[in-house]
């Protein structure tokens, strides 16, 4: 598994490739507690698993860790799930959080953070 660092619109994103599982959750919470426990937490996170081959019990308790680490307010961003890492999701009742945010690609998270940023400055 690889785990690459970046930022879209000011949201940190970490993106997968390959397996996260038992074996290779580590990585990733190391990624996720590294920008979630600094001195200024962000209001959200981004998680790319395009291509993220696998995704099992280890790979979720990843994400549920972000969820608990994130502001009261804040939300955590999946973006580009497929049919498996989706199934995993729903099973779990993870699509039912509220803190939750689903985007089906990179460009889909771009476009719906510069809305969402533009909504709230005409506010």
């Amino acid at each position: 598994m690889n785990v690459t660092e970046g930022a879209i619109d000011g949201i940190p994103l970490i993106v997968v490739e390959g397996d996260l599982d038992q074996s290779s959750k580590q990585v990733a919470r190391d990624a996720v507690n590294e920008i979630l426990r600094g001195p200024y937490p962000p209001q959200g996170l981004l998680i790319d698993v395009t291509d993220c081959t696998f995704l099992d019990s280890g790979g979720l308790s990843v994400l549920l860790s972000a969820l608990a680490q994130l502001p009261a307010d804040g939300w955590l961003g999946i973006v580009g799930a497929s049919a498996g890492a989706n199934r995993v999701l729903t099973f779990t009742g993870f699509l039912d959080n509220d803190k939750v945010r689903f985007f089906s690609s990179l460009s889909d998270a771009v476009g719906s953070l510069a809305r969402e940023r533009k909504m709230s400055q005409t506010q």
